[in-house]
């Protein structure tokens, strides 16, 4: 795994009240790529990155 996208993992690990399918749905990324992402089945797709940072940021993620 990337070591960049460490943090988002974390991040989004600890706030299990986000619907991943809906953070699926609103980056335009495949069904599943974070599910599989989340339990370390896959690398996450840079192409997919820049994407999810910013709808991460709407719900207060924020890079350090």
């Amino acid at each position: 795994m990337d070591y960049k996208y460490i943090p988002v993992r974390n991040w989004l690990l600890e706030r299990d009240v986000l619907s991943i399918r809906k953070l699926e749905d609103n980056c335009e990324m495949p069904r599943d790529t974070l599910r599989h992402f989340l339990n370390e089945r896959r690398n996450f797709p840079e192409k997919h990155y820049q994407s999810l940072l910013k709808e991460l940021v709407k719900y207060g993620f924020h890079q350090d």
